[in-house]
């Protein structure tokens, strides 16, 4: 099965994915490997989404295969993890990682917004939201793990309209 782990920075993709079963593939380091984007003028990753769909990292026979990245939800999945976190949250862990201002207001931003969501809800037929603000590593890793046993999916559960 080919699993998507995506979000927002900060919202714990690349920590939760650690823990799952399966090959992982970071979206981030495929990009560059394969040549798949470059740098803009901000130094972020900029892809051409149509060439990743048709590139997309190889699902193993044996194996669940985990894609992990804030891109992932444009791949065609057999399922979408999508990661949120409570704004004033990803603000902290964003600033604690020296983001630039501009860039820790506009990942904020998307996520009070639904942005990878809603991108995820036009991309992906079968998603389960998770809000990680109060839950342990582990936490979140067991309620992944049930959600992909019983392929339990879940939209529209997290709800930041307050913060707008």
């Amino acid at each position: 099965m080919k699993i998507g782990v995506t979000g927002t920075p900060g919202t714990g993709k690349s920590t939760v994915s650690k823990h799952l079963e399966g090959k992982k593939v970071d979206l981030r380091d495929y990009l560059e490997e394969k040549s798949l984007g470059g740098l803009n003028e901000k130094g972020e990753i900029e892809v051409d989404i149509e060439e990743l769909r048709q590139n997309p990292p190889e699902e193993p026979e044996d194996e669940d295969l985990i894609i992990e990245g804030h891109m992932a939800h444009f791949l065609d999945l057999d399922y979408c993890i999508v990661l949120r976190t409570r704004p004033d949250v990803l603000e902290e862990r964003l600033d604690e990682r020296d983001y630039s201002d501009e860039k820790v207001q506009e990942n904020v931003e998307a996520e009070k917004l639904d942005v990878v969501l809603s991108q995820a809800a036009g991309n992906q037929e079968k998603i389960f939201e998770i809000d990680t603000t109060d839950k342990t590593v582990e936490e979140t890793v067991e309620r992944i793990r049930e959600a992909l046993k019983s392929k339990e999916e879940r939209v529209g559960v997290v709800d930041w309209t307050q913060y707008i």
